[in-house]
C-alpha cells in the first residue's frame, strides 16, 4: 500500500512539474510572465505591462539557419519541419516562398513569427537586395502569417490575404470586415505564441490584413503577373492559393501536403477535394504545398488520394451503420501509415469527417469541368 502511494505521490509531482520542464528559471511566483530570457509564457496577455521589460528577454534572437530553395526562374521556398510547432522547431513547419519582382519581392505567407521573417528577407537579400512590398497570405493558420508584422512595420508593405484572420483574431465586424467596438484590445495567443522560446516570438504582433477580396483576384504586381485564387472553405474557413500562369508555378499551402498527414481540425473533406479540383486544373510545372517537399508533377497526388479515401470509406461505414464512436477502427488508412504525423491527426481526420458526411449529397462535389 506504501509502494503504491509514492508511485502515485510521483506520478502526480511529475504532471504538475511537467510544465516548468526545461524552463528552470521561472519565477513560479509570477507564472503568468515569462523568466528572464522569455522562455515560458503562460495563461493570456491581459496582465498589467504585458509588453514591458518582461517580454523583452536577454537571449539573442533564435537561429532559423535559413535556406532557400530555388523553384524556378524567380520563385525561391522555405521548407519547414515535418513536425507541430515546437520549442525546438521555433514554429519552422510550414513552407513559404518568394516571388522575384523587378523591384521587390513578393512574399508569400511570412512565417510563424517576426523574427523568421526577418531571417528569411535577409537570405532572400543576398540573391537580390530588395524590399518586401507585398504579401498574400494562404488562410488564418499562425505558422502561415505571423511574420506579417515585420513586412508592415520594416518596409511598408500590403498585406493581402483571407477575411477570416481579421475576423477571428482581431475581432474585425464580419459584415463590414472594418475594425468596431467589438475590436479586441488584447488579441487571443495562437498557437505560436503560446509554444515558442521568447527568442523565437519576440516582436511578433497580430496585425490586420490589409485588403481581402471576394473572389479571385488577378495582379500584375513589381511586374510579374499573378492570380490570388479563392477556393473557399476546404483546409480552412477560407483558402487561396496564388498561381504564375507565365511562370506556370502554384503555391498552395495547405490545401495540399505531402509525405505527412494534413490536419482537417478546421477544414472539410468536399471543400479539400473541391479545392484540390481547382487547383489540379491550372497548368503548372512546379506546385509548392503548405508542407512537404515534393513539388513536381506528382506533388498532389497524395492529398487527393487521402481525401478521397476519407470520402468513400467513411461514407461506406456510414451506410453500414458503423457508430461514429467506432469510425476511426473501421477507416484506418493503413496507406499512410509510413506518414509524419499519421497516429496524431488521421483519427481525428476520420472522426471529423464522419460528422460532415452524414449529410453528404454527390452534388456538393464539383466536376472536373466547373
Amino acid at each position: 500500500m506504501k509502494n503504491k502511494l509514492i508511485i502515485l505521490f510521483a506520478l502526480v509531482a511529475g504532471a504538475l512539474a511537467l510544465p516548468f520542464v526545461g524552463n528552470l528559471s521561472i519565477d513560479v511566483k509570477h507564472p503568468h510572465k515569462l523568466d528572464i530570457d522569455g522562455n515560458f509564457i503562460m495563461y493570456d496577455w491581459d496582465y498589467p505591462g504585458f509588453q514591458d521589460e518582461n517580454r523583452v528577454g536577454q537571449n539573442p534572437e533564435w537561429n532559423y539557419n535559413l535556406h532557400p530553395v530555388q523553384i524556378s526562374k524567380r520563385v525561391w521556398c522555405f521548407f519547414g519541419a515535418m513536425q507541430m510547432p515546437t520549442k525546438d522547431n521555433a514554429g519552422d513547419m510550414s513552407n513559404s516562398c518568394y516571388i522575384k519582382g523587378d523591384d521587390s519581392w513578393i512574399a508569400w505567407d511570412s512565417g510563424p513569427s517576426f523574427i523568421f521573417a526577418k531571417q528569411a528577407h535577409a537570405a532572400m537579400k543576398k540573391i537580390k537586395d530588395m524590399p518586401v512590398k507585398t504579401v498574400f497570405v494562404s488562410h488564418e493558420h499562425d505558422d502561415h502569417w505571423l511574420g506579417n508584422n515585420y513586412y508592415k512595420e520594416t518596409q511598408g508593405a500590403t498585406i493581402y490575404g483571407p477575411t477570416s484572420i481579421n475576423i477571428n483574431y482581431l475581432g474585425y465586424d464580419e459584415h463590414t470586415g472594418e475594425a468596431g467596438e467589438n475590436t479586441r484590445k488584447v488579441p487571443p495567443q495562437t498557437r505560436m505564441i503560446r509554444a515558442l522560446y521568447q527568442n523565437a516570438i519576440r516582436g511578433t504582433k497580430l496585425i490586420p490584413v490589409d485588403k481581402s477580396f471576394s473572389d479571385t483576384k488577378t495582379f500584375n504586381l513589381h511586374g510579374v503577373k499573378l492570380e490570388y485564387v479563392k477556393v473557399g472553405y476546404a483546409h480552412s474557413e477560407e483558402d487561396w492559393f496564388l498561381y504564375l500562369p507565365d511562370d506556370k508555378v502554384a503555391l498552395v499551402a495547405d490545401v495540399v501536403m505531402n509525405g505527412r498527414v494534413t490536419s482537417n481540425r478546421d477544414g472539410i473533406v468536399i471543400g479539400q477535394l473541391n479545392a484540390l479540383k481547382a487547383i489540379r486544373s491550372r497548368d503548372w510545372n512546379h506546385l509548392v504545398p503548405g508542407h512537404g517537399f515534393v513539388t513536381d508533377k506528382s506533388a498532389t497526388e497524395e492529398s487527393v488520394k487521402y481525401f478521397t479515401l476519407i470520402k468513400d470509406r467513411v461514407i461506406e461505414g456510414i451506410d453500414e451503420e458503423i457508430p461514429a464512436d467506432y469510425i476511426t477502427k473501421y477507416v484506418t488508412l493503413d496507406e499512410f501509415r509510413d506518414k509524419d504525423l499519421y497516429y496524431i491527426l488521421s483519427p481525428g481526420n476520420v472522426f471529423r469527417s464522419y460528422e460532415e458526411l452524414e449529410m453528404y449529397d454527390d452534388d456538393d462535389v464539383v466536376d472536373d469541368e466547373d
